[in-house]
């Protein structure tokens, strides 16, 4: 190589003569006063100066909720910051031996390594470094805080004008920072390669471990990267990275910080080298749950939930991509891979259909979020997309049958009996308000086998068309769409809030308009069921902390957010019907498909034409709808489904049966918990044994019956000496009872009883004749499952 002209030697002279002048005048002033006009000239050339403020960029994780399993990772630089007490002394040493060997004798300028610098280079034609590694910090320092390219482009340009300010930087922070602050500063900033910023995470990448369990020559293959991190990347040039790793073994041995049998030793050693692919940011890189990952990312842009992350959506985004935050979520990898699985076994995510499969999941009580799966993976190529349609996509699903469990439970609050009996024809034309439909004047069932007489119970279990447009009748729109809204269903219209649900008469068959609604709101919606009235919103996280380890947000339930919006009675009763649509004796049921060896609630849902079908379901541990459908709502009759020809679409036998595997894998081991009992025919459960309560004390007996499964209720207590005050004296009804019926308990007051005469004649005689019977009319058995209209 040429030597370097002249303009470029005496450019480097003059910044040798810069630099001697501060180190000799600057340094040593207040000993040696004024040294004259040049000297004075170079200490006013070197005043230290403040540089840029820097916060570092760091990548935040997200996590399952068992803190380990990382969902994904965001950053702008992927880099997560260690302390200098969690980098071994060996990596400290390494760096310092082949960066910077005066490190703690300098301050900030190294005189003797500039000099050496400046004469090799001129000299021989090639390049070597005579900055420190303060002057290397500052370097990275500019460059971070360079907000355009021109600017990054700018700090590490070679002038005489870029040195003199990165000297002056570099006396500041000497004079401003410890030595020991510099160098975990420089161990973070630093490149690595591959996408890789700070040692912390470069020793994750490269060798799988903390940067507290690096290796001797790990340490040393680490420190020899930074000056070169592409060529000495050991990912893609082993080779070189070792040779190198060599050369700052021989240099700590130099100098002291290794024995020559601890090279040997690290030299001999297996490198242990993992082949980490390189890391991506964001959703598209998440290997588990990337439609729930980016739920979250939604959910802490627009919601409350996101406000200490900044007030716009920018601000907040910047802040995920570069705040170092830890993000623990609720999602559950057993629930997670059970919905996976089960969501691609029953439709395949090449499935000639093109039919697309949906669950969520969400826990009762706290609406945690365990589980987001999409039957098509997350990205922009062939066979996947980036539709969130967990939550709806852009404009949500018609929500079909699923919504007469919310006009039912209007019904219920407003004391309707669940023995209501209604005879439900083919067609019924309403005459509470006008139901317009291109084919008459009202709604119609399935098929002809649906018309009959039903009761609320059976109506349910057969999905009764015309029977619950009747109930509607008497419960009205607008509470049943109120009643809903207070559940989380929203109508999606494209913001993360959604607007207001339409008050049409169709509600009841999930009718939304130009819109629809979400599979995790009505998740939501029915896990109220189960929580016992008790609604939690659907929430992905448990806790964030800050890049310090500072909570940011707290774990949930947040008491201000879940929020007892239906009657425990009522919320019960719901259950008590809707366990006979899965497990129920009624032939036609429609979620038998369902079933799962365990108590289970639900109902599904068909719309109009077969262009979605939904089934809806809960435990008391867990609530899960399943949605199936195509991106563009079109009919699915007369399609094969992986494989299997159908000549109908109905939520009970292609949403159901995914719902059952997914519930049976997610449940395994998972003790079975009560449930509000089975409720019969006619809204009067099966006969079960009343516990023998009289002689307990009334707490002893309220406690059996409730634990038996009745609901209790205590009159006032009557004279019945010599049973004890307090002491059940009589129980009514005993024996066998309705599962859930109430039973009435009298304690007794310790008095006797007061006796009276008998009557000499009879005031009122029993009436003559026969009683007349009662008569509840049955379904027809063959009742095929309902289709809303």
């Amino acid at each position: 190589m040429r030597n370097p002209p002249a303009l470029v030697r005496i450019a480097f002279a003059l910044v040798l003569c810069v630099i001697a002048g501060v180190c000799v005048a600057g340094l040593t002033f207040p000993l040696i006063g004024g040294l004259g006009l040049a000297s004075k000239s170079a200490a006013d050339q070197l005043k230290p100066e403040k540089p840029p403020a820097l916060v570092l960029p760091q990548a935040t994780k997200i996590l399952a909720r068992d803190g380990h399993t990382v969902l994904a990772t965001l950053f702008t630089e992927n880099r997560v910051a260690v302390k200098l007490s969690q980098v071994p002394q060996v990596a400290q040493d390494a760096l310092i031996a082949i960066e910077d060997s005066r490190f703690y004798e300098h301050h900030g300028i190294d005189v003797k390594g500039t000099l050496r610098a400046v004469l090799h280079n001129s000299s021989s034609g090639s390049t070597q470094g005579g900055s420190t590694l303060t002057q290397q910090y500052v370097k990275n320092l500019l460059i971070e805080t360079a907000d355009t390219a021109a600017g990054q482009k700018a700090a590490v340009q070679r002038s005489v004008k870029r040195k003199l300010q990165e000297a002056r930087y570099a006396l500041y922070l000497e004079q401003h920072m410890t030595k020991q602050q510099i160098l975990e500063g420089y161990l973070n900033i630093a490149y690595y390669g591959s996408g890789v910023y700070g040692i912390g995470t470069a020793a994750q990448h490269y060798f799988g471990r903390r940067a507290a369990l690096l290796t001797v020559g790990q340490a040393a293959m680490l420190a020899g990267m930074v000056q070169n991190p592409n060529s000495y990347d050991p990912s893609n040039h082993l080779k070189a990275s070792i040779t190198r790793r060599n050369v700052v073994l021989d240099r700590m041995v130099a100098l002291g910080y290794l024995t020559a049998t601890q090279r040997a030793k690290a030299i001999s050693e297996p490198v242990g080298l993992v082949r980490t692919p390189n890391s991506q940011s964001g959703c598209e890189a998440a290997q588990t749950a990337p439609f729930f990952c980016d739920y979250l990312l939604r959910y802490l842009w627009y919601s409350p939930a996101g406000a200490f992350l900044g007030s716009t959506k920018q601000e907040r985004q910047q802040q995920l991509l570069s705040g170092g935050l830890t993000i623990t979520t609720t999602l559950d990898p057993v629930v997670q891979a059970a919905a996976d699985k089960a969501v691609r076994d029953k439709v395949p995510p090449d499935d000639p259909s093109g039919v697309l499969a949906v669950a969520d999941t969400v826990e009762p009580g706290t609406g945690q979020i365990k589980a987001m799966a999409v039957n098509r993976d997350y990205g922009t190529g062939k066979g996947q997309t980036k539709v969130n349609f967990a939550i709806g996509g852009s404009r949500g699903f018609q929500g079909g049958s699923t919504f007469k469990a919310f006009v039912l439970a209007r019904a219920l609050q407003m004391g309707i009996s669940p023995s209501l009996t209604l005879y439900a024809p083919q067609r019924y034309c309403p005459k509470a308000f006008p139901y317009p439909t291109p084919s008459g004047c009202g709604p119609s069932n399935a098929g002809d086998s649906e018309s009959g007489t039903f009761d609320m119970v059976t109506a349910t279990w057969a999905s009764v068309n015309t029977w619950f447009i009747q109930l509607e009748e008497r419960t009205g729109v607008d509470a049943p769409v109120a009643l809903a809204e207070s559940l989380g269903v929203r109508d999606v219209d494209g913001t993360f809030a959604g607007d207001h649900i339409q008050h049409v008469p169709a509600f009841v068959f999930g009718a939304a308009g130009p819109h629809g609604y979400s599979p995790l709101a009505m998740a939501g919606a029915y896990a109220t069921f189960a929580a016992h009235g008790m609604y939690c919103p659907p929430d992905p996280i448990l806790s964030i902390t800050d890049s310090r380890g500072v909570k940011q947000l707290e774990p949930q339930p947040d008491p201000q957010s879940c929020k007892q919006v239906l009657e425990p009675a009522v919320a019960d009763k719901v259950t008590s019907i809707l366990r006979g649509v899965v497990d129920g004796p009624l032939a036609a049921r429609t979620g038998a498909g369902a079933s799962i060896g365990r108590p289970v609630a639900g109902k599904t849902g068909t719309t109009n034409e077969e262009k979605a079908a939904w089934f809806i379901g809960y435990t008391p541990q867990l609530a899960t709808a399943v949605w199936m459908g195509k991106s563009t709502p079109t009919s699915m009759a007369s399609i094969s489904i992986n494989g299997a020809p159908r000549r109908a679409i109905f939520g009970g036998t292609v949403a159901a049966p995914i719902f059952a595997e997914l519930m049976s894998a997610a449940l395994q081991g998972v003790a079975v918990a009560p449930m509000p009992p089975l409720l019969g025919s006619g809204g009067t459960g099966p006969l079960t044994p009343v516990p023998n309560v009289v002689g307990l004390r009334t707490a002893d007996a309220e406690v059996q019956l409730r634990t038996a499964g009745f609901q209790v209720k205590v009159a006032p207590a009557v004279n019945a000496a010599p049973v004890p005050a307090g002491v059940i004296a009589t129980v009514s009804p005993a024996g066998q009872a309705p599962a859930g019926s109430v039973i009435t308990i009298v304690p007794s007051n310790g008095l006797a009883p007061v006796v009276t005469a008998s009557p000499t004649a009879t005031q009122n005689p029993p009436p003559t004749g026969k009683p007349k019977p009662t008569h509840q009319p049955k379904p027809s058995a063959s009742a095929a499952p309902s289709k809303t209209p």
